[in-house]
């Protein structure tokens, strides 16, 4: 129903535009403008022999400098201004810092739009979309150490609102033309989604609890209990997942918690630094020298399954008497009840080191210039110096107690850097592409969308071999919902608003490619239910697998082996 009244507001939107045309009538003949870069260092014939490696490893550069601007810089000045402005949680995550992670994306639509004057923007946000919720879920599930447990309600509340976002965007390129007005509603879009997770948590219990209606709680053992992820795609995307229950089996509900509950950690907290995992980390992967770190992120599952344990067995309506006398038994109980580690190990979690749970191994730590010890570190740091240097002298360290002052100096600073860095990448593929004959739009939807998502998918694979199944799953969709939401319309209402013409969309298997990825959604859900809602290596081959077909099918649609029955 909501999908049918935003589809009926863009029908009158356009009807009441003097610029839109029929459906019938010949697409607008809008001119085609250059594209603004500089004239490029090498001619045709170089860049045939072999300059155009420069270009790509530029890129790759560009890739890298990209993440570590975001993640030392953009991402730790957001997390001061919600602080200072006092903002929830949720509402923080599903805004600034959905900014800050989906910055490179946004962007690059930008460019697109107001300088290079192609899809390349459109490739990057499509692509990007379907690297996150079929590559990053897919690689989530191959490399965790264990089978991973999801939560329904955020897959449901954010494929619920990706789904109708999509099928707007859909109706706005059936005639390769993009309006204003369709471009204020795809974006009012994402005011709704913000206004929704204002109230995420109430409705979620009220939902469930008409679900669960008749239902009995039942904890059959403690190895299936996941903690409960109140910031799981706003730590690592931005996008808050507020889920107040958990999963603890297929037949099992949990009660909703009585009382207040302690506040989430800060938002970001899981979200591992490139230049941390290049440079000051031996082993990504937690599996070798850092124990340390792995080890700790045992502890606070184990920990977190027993909180969920402990709210399982507590009454629903606070009281005095006879019922806390039970809960207070339940919980002594409980406190010297060892519980299954997700690898294997046991340990006897002490009642007390509940509290530990907000403490999630925050990452507050200025950035280190130091020299590191060793040749690889050594090599990696000479190697990313010409771009942490000039980031480290113009922009305060937020982390430090001088530079969290001076926020808006670094906020601004690295929106310019962001767009600088985003304005090479661009440039360098147009080129590239150019060269290799490939247009901007089948750069944007591989090679582009794979870069500026890497670090993305190192950072969720490592959160979800620490057991946080639902913090990959949920950022990976719900970063998304920014992109399409705001990454694409924005530019384009800019663009509008400005020049007073409709941005022209020039990519002929575009509208199909985006068909195809509300289909890609449709198989994702479909595969995690068939998988009974398990991370498992199953899941992983199979959303490889859809990828590789997504990506087989887009290229066929571009170079015309395949026709698009809009067409």
């Amino acid at each position: 129903m909501g999908g049918a009244l935003l589809l009926a507001l863009l029908a009158a939107a356009r009807a009441g535009d003097p610029n839109a045309t029929d459906l019938a009538s010949p697409e607008p003949d809008l001119e085609e403008k250059a594209p603004l870069f500089p004239t490029d260092l090498f001619t045709d014939e170089q860049r045939r022999s072999g300059a155009v490696f420069l270009h790509v490893i530029g890129m790759g550069y560009m890739f890298v400098a990209l993440a570590i601007v975001c993640d030392e810089f953009f991402v730790p000045s957001l997390d001061v201004i919600i602080e200072r402005l006092a903002i929830r949680d949720d509402v923080a995550g599903a805004t600034f810092m959905a900014a800050g992670g989906s910055a490179p994306e946004l962007f690059t639509s930008i460019i697109g739009v107001f300088v290079s004057f192609d899809d390349v923007g459109i490739g990057t946000i499509v692509g990007s979309a379907v690297f996150n919720i079929l590559f990053v879920i897919g690689a989530c599930a191959l490399f965790s150490r264990t089978t991973l447990s999801l939560t329904w309600w955020p897959l449901f509340r954010d494929c619920t609102f990706y789904s109708i976002s999509l099928m707007v965007l859909i109706y706005c390129f059936r005639d390769n033309v993009i309006y204003w007005q369709e471009a204020l509603v795809l974006f009012s879009l994402y005011g709704a989604y913000v206004m929704f997770m204002r109230w995420n948590q109430p409705v979620e219990r009220a939902l469930k609890k008409l679900i669960y209606k008749n239902k009995v709680t039942r904890v059959r053992s403690t190895d299936q209990l996941m903690p409960t992820h109140q910031t799981a795609a706003q730590t690592l995307h931005g996008n808050a997942t507020t889920s107040s229950e958990t999963s603890v089996g297929t037949n099992t509900a949990t009660a909703p918690t009585a009382g207040p509950s302690k506040a989430p950690p800060p938002a970001a907290k899981f979200r591992h630094g490139l230049l941390q995992l290049m440079i000051h980390t031996i082993d990504p992967m937690h599996d070798g020298e850092l124990g340390k770190v792995d080890e700790k992120a045992t502890q606070l599952h184990a920990i977190a399954s027993l909180k969920v344990l402990l709210e399982a067995t507590r009454p629903t309506a606070g009281g005095a008497g006879a019922t806390a006398a039970r809960h207070s038994a339940a919980a002594a109980q409980a406190k010297e009840t060892p519980l299954d580690l997700p690898n294997g190990g046991l340990a006897d979690v002490q009642l007390d080191a509940i509290e530990e749970i907000g403490d999630l191994d925050e990452d507050t730590t200025p950035l280190d210039m130091s020299w590191p010890s060793g040749f690889r570190k050594r090599v990696t740091y000479l190697l990313v110096a010409p771009i942490v240097f000039p980031l480290w002298m113009t922009l305060p360290d937020t982390r430090t107690p001088k530079g969290k002052n001076l926020f808006p100096m670094t906020f601004i600073g690295s929106i310019v850097w962001i767009a600088f860095f985003s304005y090479l990448m661009v440039w360098w593929a147009n080129v590239a592409g150019a060269t290799a004959h490939v247009p901007p739009e089948v750069m944007g939807l591989t090679l582009l969308a794979a870069g500026t998502s890497v670090p993305d998918l190192i950072t969720s694979v490592i959160v979800a071999r620490k057991g946080f199944g639902d913090m990959a799953v949920s950022s990976s969709v719900g970063s998304n919902i920014f992109d399409v939401t705001v990454g694409l319309p924005l530019p384009w209402l800019l663009y509008g608003l400005i020049y007073g013409e409709p941005v022209q969309v020039n990519s002929k298997g575009m509208v199909c490619s985006i068909v195809l990825l509300f289909a890609m959604l449709l198989f994702v859900i479909l595969s995690i239910a068939c998988f009974r809602w398990k991370m498992n290596k199953g899941l992983g081959f199979t959303m490889f697998l859809l990828y590789f077909v997504f990506v087989a099918v887009s290229l066929g649609l571009e170079y015309g082996y395949l026709h698009c029955p809009s067409e």
